[in-house]
C-alpha cells in the first residue's frame, strides 16, 4: 500500500491548525507534539531510496519500516511487522545489499532478507545480531551466541561458523561489549575484506571484568542479571584484533591490545586492497596511533600518531581519495577540524577554527568533502561543502539553527531535519547541488510553535570569554516582580545545553515550568563549549569544581537581575546533569533545591573509558576523585534534593543513588526525596514513566520553590 509522505504546504495553509494546548498529557503522549519525524534513515547504495521508521514517544509501539523513493517523492510500507503476529517488534538493524535490491533486518532476533521489488522475505537465522553484507552481495555475516557466522545466499542457503570459543558474558568474537559502543563509538565488532575472502574481527575477553548485578524487584522472587561493566580503575576487557580466512577457515592474531592494556576502538580495510588499519589508544588516553598492515603480510606500520599531556579523544579512521591521500577528522590546533593527509604524510587543515564533527562523504569528481560542523557559530549545526584544493567552504544548510543530515551515497540529495530553539523540527529532502527543497517529509507543527513561549538566547560575560545562555520567562512577565528560577544543567565536557535547536521533551517540560510561574535558565560553562579545547581541559582531574564553574557564574548573573529571587533558585539535570545537580547542592549554598535524574554520585562507580579519560585512574589520583565526589560531601547538603533513578539502569547504575542515600542517612539529612522507576534503563523510557517523572518534578518544584 503506497502512502504519500510529502506534506503539502498549500493544504496546510488552507486549513487552519487548531490551537495546541501544552499539558502533561499532550507533551507526554504517544504522538509527539512536534509530529512524527523520519528516523533511522538508511540510504540505498545508489542513493535513489531510503528506508526509515516514524517513531513516536511510546517505546513499546511496533513500527513498520517505510521506503521513500526519491524519483517519485512517494513512500510505501516496506516491512509490516504485523505479519509476524502479536509478538512482533519494530524491525531493526536495517542493512542494504551492495546492489540495493535487498534489505537485511532483524525481527525479534531473527535475521530476514527482504526482496525490495518482490516484497518477499527469506529467513536466514535465529538469534542473530549485527548483520553485515559481503561486498559481493553473495553472503551475509552475523553474530550468534558470541561467535561469527556467514550465511551463503545461493539457491540453497548454507551457513558456516567462522569463529569458535565464543561465550556470552565471557568471550566475544565479533561482538562488542557494553563500554566500547557507549564510550568509544565503536559500531561493529567485525569487518569484511573488500574481496569478501576474509573478515577482521575483535575478540573481547571479558572474564576479568566486574560482573555488575542488576536486580528486578518486581517478581515475588527477585531475579538478578549481570552486566560486564569495567569500573574506573578496574579491569577492562582484553581485546585482540584477528583475521579469519573464509576460504581455509584459519584465524590468526594480528594485534593483542590487552597485553598493554590498550583500547582498539576502530579498525577497517583500505578500499580495494588487502591492507588493514586499526586505531590504538593507550589506557591513559594520552597516546594514539593508527597502524596499517600491508597485505597482512608485514608487521604493522604507524601511519599517524598523536599525544597530549592530558587526554586525546579517539578519531574515526580516514576516508581515502583516488590519488592516495586521505581525509581525517582530527583534534589539533585547539579544536576538531578536517585534514587532508598527503600520501607522504603531510597534514593540511581544510576547515576553519570552528568545530568539525563528522565527515559524511566525498565527491572526488568535484573535489569536495562534506562535513557537519558548528558553523557559522558554535550554537549552529550545519552541513558544509569543503573544497579539497583550497577555497572557501559552502554552507549547504544556510538557515540558522540545528541541522541533522543524512547524506545520500553519490552526494546528490540529503535529508535535513532542522529546527531552532524556538521552532519545532521540520524534515526536508534537499538537492545537494543547488539547495532546493525537493520535498517536505514532515512539516513543522505551526500550532505548537504558536503555543510556545519565546526562549531568549544571549551571552553572559566571564573571565573565560562570553558564555552561551538562554532564558524562558513566564507568560505576562512583569519585570517589577521577583521570580523563582530553575537552572537546567548538563555540564559535561564539550556537551552544551545552549545549541540553537529544539529541545523536544525537555524543552516542552521547561515550557510547562514557565507556565507555573518559573523562569527557566541554562548556561554552558567554559568546559561545555565545543569550540575551545583549552577550556574543556579545565576538567582534567577536576570534574566537580571544573564543571560547576559555569553554574556559579550563571547564578551570579541571575543574582544581578532585579526580577530574580536569589533565595529561590533551583537546579536540575539528567546523567552528568544529575551529577552536577547533586554536586552543586553539596558544594555550594547557591541553590535552594535540586532535582537529579540518574546521577553519577562518585566517579569510582562509573566506567573506565569515560572516567579515566578526564580523571585518570582512582588509585593514581585519589584526591581528584575525592574532590569530585558527592558522597564525601553529603553532610554539606544545602537545600532539598529529589533523586530519580531507574532500577535497571545499565549506564549509571542505581548503586550511585543508593550510595548517596546511605551517606545522607549517616549525616542525618532529611530533606531528600527518592523516586524509583522499576525495570527502566538510563532514559527511564515509557509513556507512563515519563509522564509521572516530569509530572512529579513539576509538582515538587512548586512545593519547594
Amino acid at each position: 500500500m503506497a502512502v504519500l509522505l510529502l506534506v503539502s504546504t498549500c493544504a496546510g495553509a488552507a486549513a487552519a491548525s487548531p490551537a495546541f494546548h501544552l499539558t502533561l498529557n499532550s507533551v507526554f503522549a504517544g504522538r509527539p507534539p512536534w509530529g512524527f519525524l523520519p528516523s533511522g534513515i538508511v540510504w540505498a547504495p545508489n542513493g535513489r531510496a531510503f528506508a526509515y521508521v516514524l517513531p513516536g514517544q511510546d517505546p513499546k509501539a511496533v513500527l513498520p519500516v517505510y521506503l521513500y523513493e526519491v524519483a517519485s517523492r512517494r513512500s510505501r510500507v516496506l516491512i509490516d511487522p504485523a505479519r509476524f503476529g502479536k509478538s512482533a517488534r519494530t524491525p531493526g538493524s536495517l542493512v542494504w545489499s551492495p546492489n540495493g535490491r535487498s534489505l537485511a533486518y532483524l525481527e525479534r532476533g531473527t535475521l530476514y532478507i527482504r526482496d525490495v521489488a518482490a516484497g518477499t522475505d527469506r529467513k536466514v537465522a535465529g538469534r542473530a545480531r549485527d548483520p553485515q553484507w559481503s561486498p559481493l552481495g553473495d553472503a551475509i555475516a552475523y553474530v550468534h551466541a558470541a561467535d561469527l557466522y556467514v550465511a551463503h545466499l545461493g539457491r540453497r542457503l548454507r551457513i558456516t561458523r567462522v569463529t569458535r570459543g565464543g561465550r556470552s558474558g565471557a568471550i566475544l568474537n565479533g561482538e562488542l561489549d557494553w563500554v566500547y559502543p557507549e564510550e568509544l563509538g565503536t559500531a561493529h565488532g567485525y569487518a569484511w575484506s573488500p574481496n569478501g575472502n576474509a573478515i577482521a574481527y575483535l575478540r573481547m575477553d571479558e572474564r576479568g571484568v566486574t560482573e555488575f548485578p542488576i536486580v528486578d524487584f518486581l517478581p515475588y522472587d527477585n531475579t538478578v542479571s549481570y552486566q560486564r561493566y569495567p569500573l574506573a580503575g578496574e579491569n577492562n576487557p582484553r581485546v585482540t584484533l584477528r583475521v579469519v580466512d573464509l576460504r581455509t577457515g584459519a584465524s590468526r592474531l594480528l594485534y593483542d591490545a590487552g597485553a598493554k592494556d590498550e583500547y582498539l576502538p576502530f579498525f577497517g580495510w583500505k578500499p580495494n586492497s588487502k591492507d588493514l588499519l586499526a586505531e590504538l589508544l593507550d589506557r591513559s588516553q594520552k597516546h594514539l596511533r593508527v597502524v596499517e598492515w600491508n597485505d597482512l603480510s608485514r608487521p604493522p606500520q604507524s601511519i599517524y600518531a598523536q599525544s597530549d599531556p592530558k587526554w586525546l579523544d579517539d578519531v574515526p579512521l580516514p576516508a581515502w581519495l583516488p590519488n592516495g591521500s586521505s581525509l581525517w577528522v582530527l583534534d589539533r590546533g585547539g579544536t576538531f577540524g578536517l585534514y587532508e593527509r598527503a600520501a607522504r604524510g603531510a597534514l593540511r587543515r581544510l576547515t576553519g577554527a570552528y568545530r568539525t564533527f563528522n565527515l559524511l562523504g566525498t565527491d572526488p569528481r568535484s573535489h569536495v568533502a562534506y562535513v557537519t560542523a558548528a558553523y557559522p557559530t558554535r550554537r549552529d549545526r550545519s552541513l558544509l561543502a569543503v573544497p579539497l584544493h583550497g577555497g572557501s567552504v559552502e554552507d549547504l544548510t544556510p538557515a540558522k539553527g540545528t541541522h541533522r543530515v543524512w547524506l545520500a551515497p553519490g552526494a546528490a540529495t540529503f535529508v535535513d531535519t532542522h529546527s531552532t530553539v524556538n521552532q519545532p523540527p521540520q524534515a526536508d529532502l534537499v538537492n545537494l547541488r543547488d539547495g532546493r527543497v525537493l520535498a517536505t517529509l514532515a512539516a513543522k507543527n505551526a500550532a505548537l510553535q504558536a503555543a510556545l513561549l519565546p526562549v531568549r538566547m544571549f551571552e553572559v560575560p566571564s573571565a573565560y570569554g562570553p558564555l552561551d545562555a538562554w532564558m524562558l520567562v513566564p507568560p505576562r512577565f512583569d519585570p517589577h516582580r521577583r521570580y523563582p528560577v530553575i537552572v537546567y544543567v548538563y555540564g559535561g565536557p564539550a556537551a552544551p545545553t545552549t545549541t540553537d535547536g529544539f529541545g523536544y521533551q525537555f524543552a516542552l517540560y521547561h515550557q510547562l515550568l514557565a507556565r507555573r510561574g518559573f523562569i527557566v535558565f541554562s548556561i554552558d560553562g567554559p568546559a561545555s563549549q565545543v569550540n575551545s579545547d583549552v577550556h574543556v581541559r579545565m576538567l582534567y582531574h577536576d570534574f566537580g569544581p571544573g564543571s560547576l564553574l559555569g553554574q556559579v557564574i550563571g547564578v551570579r548573573y541571575l543574582d544581578s537581575l532585579p526580577y530574580v529571587d536569589a533565595k529561590r533558585i533551583g537546579i536540575w539535570g539528567w546523567s552528568f546533569g544529575g551529577y552536577e545537580t547533586a554536586y552543586a547542592l553539596t558544594h555550594t549554598t547557591l541553590f535552594r533545591a535540586g532535582a537529579a535524574v540518574a546521577p553519577v554520585t562518585d566517579w569510582h562507580l562509573y566506567d573506565t573509558i569515560y572516567t579515566e579519560r578526564y580523571m585518570g585512574r582512582p588509585q593514581d589520583h585519589p584526591r581528584a576523585y575525592d574532590e569530585s565526589s558527592v558522597l564525601t560531601a553529603a553532610k554539606n547538603l544545602h537545600g532539598a534534593l529529589l533523586i530519580s533513578h531507574g532500577t535497571s539502569d545499565n549506564n549509571v547504575h542505581m548503586a550511585n543513588s543508593i550510595a548517596l542515600l546511605q551517606q545522607f542517612v549517616l549525616a542525618d539529612k532529611e530533606d531528600v526525596d527518592f523516586m524509583v522507576y522499576p525495570r527502566t534503563l538510563h532514559p527511564i523510557a515509557g509513556l507512563a514513566q515519563h509522564r509521572q517523572l516530569f509530572g512529579h518534578m513539576l509538582t515538587w518544584w512548586v512545593e519547594h520553590l
